[in-house]
C-alpha cells in the first residue's frame, strides 16, 4: 500500500503537541452501551513499557500490553457521541489496581492500572474530546472489523496503510453461538499524562498525571486469538509496542462492553514534584 512520508513523519511521537483537532466540544462523563470490543493482553518488550512510562509509575511483573479494539456504529449507543471506531494500547502498570466481579461465582478479581500510549479514532470530535478532557494521545485512525464465519478480522489503519492486524476466532453477532459466557462488572483504572503548553508555546501550563476510574459491565463470550501483527512503518512510535516473538497472548476479553468515560482526577502535579 501507498504511504505518504510526510505524514508519517508528523506521527513519529504520540505525546508531540499539534493542538486540539477541529470537532464539537462534548462534556465529561461520557457513557457508552453495548460495545463490542475484542481486548487482547499480550507480553512486550520490558524496556520499552520502562522508558514509556512517566515518573511515578513502573510496569507490571508481567510485562503487558493490552490493546482494545472496538466500534460504534451509531451515536444514540452514547450519552453524547457521534459514531466512532477506535484502536488504543495501553501499558500494565503495577500497584495501581482495581477489581472486578465474576457475576456467576461471585469471585473478586484484581486489574493492574492501564497507561495510555496509543490511541486511534476515525472521530475529530472523540479526538478532541480525549487530548482535552485527559490528554490522551488520540490521533486519526480507522478500525474495521470483517467476518467470515466465525473468522473475524480486526484491522487498524493509518495513513492509508494497515498498522495492527488481528485475526481471531469469534462468534459473530447474528450466530446462534453468540451467548455471553460470562458477566464481569467493575472498574479499569486508567492513567495519561495530560500536557498543555501556554499560549506561546515555550512551556508547559499544565503537566500532570491523571486517573481515570473506568466503570464497566461487561458481557464475555468465547474468543481465540490466531494471530497479532504490526506493521507501522520505522520509524513510527507504534512499531515498538509490537507483541515479543513468539506470540504470549496472555488475556482476551471479548464481548460488549457497557461503560463510561469518567472525569479524571490528578494524582500528581510533574509542575510541583
Amino acid at each position: 500500500m501507498s504511504y505518504d512520508q510526510s505524514a508519517a513523519e508528523g506521527s513519529l511521537r504520540q505525546n508531540e503537541y499539534r493542538g486540539m483537532p477541529t470537532g464539537e466540544q462534548v462534556p465529561s462523563p461520557q457513557l457508552l452501551e453495548n460495545v463490542r470490543m475484542f481486548f487482547v493482553a499480550y507480553e512486550a518488550d520490558p524496556d520499552v513499557l520502562r522508558q514509556e512510562l512517566p515518573p511515578g509509575l513502573e510496569p507490571h511483573p508481567s510485562n503487558t500490553i493490552r490493546m482494545d479494539m472496538y466500534r460504534v456504529p451509531d451515536g444514540r449507543m452514547t450519552s453524547h457521541l457521534d459514531e466512532f471506531t477506535l484502536t488504543y494500547l495501553s501499558i500494565e502498570i503495577d500497584e495501581h489496581d482495581s477489581t472486578a466481579i465474576t457475576a456467576s461465582t461471585g469471585e473478586e478479581k484484581s486489574l493492574p492500572g492501564r497507561y495510555w500510549v496509543g490511541y486511534w479514532t476515525d472521530s475529530s470530535q472523540m479526538q478532541k474530546y480525549v487530548r482535552e478532557f485527559g490528554g490522551i494521545p488520540a490521533e486519526e485512525g480507522t478500525t474495521s472489523w470483517d467476518w467470515d464465519g466465525n473468522s473475524l478480522s480486526s484491522t487498524l489503519s493509518v495513513d492509508g496503510r494497515d498498522v495492527i492486524d488481528l485475526q481471531a476466532t469469534a462468534a459473530p453477532p447474528e450466530s446462534a453461538e453468540y451467548e455471553p459466557k460470562e458477566r464481569v462488572t467493575g472498574h479499569f483504572n486508567y492513567y495519561a499524562r495530560r500536557q498543555i503548553p501556554t499560549l506561546s508555546g515555550h512551556r508547559t501550563a499544565i503537566d500532570e498525571l491523571v486517573e481515570f476510574p473506568i466503570p464497566s459491565i461487561f458481557d464475555v463470550y468465547e474468543a481465540e486469538v490466531e494471530s497479532l501483527e504490526f506493521d507501522f512503518p520505522e520509524p513510527h512510535y507504534g512499531s515498538q509496542f509490537a507483541p515479543t516473538e513468539p506470540l504470549n497472548v496472555t488475556d482476551i476479553v471479548y464481548g460488549e462492553n457497557s461503560f463510561a468515560y469518567p472525569i479524571g482526577r490528578q494524582i500528581k502535579n510533574y509542575q510541583t514534584e
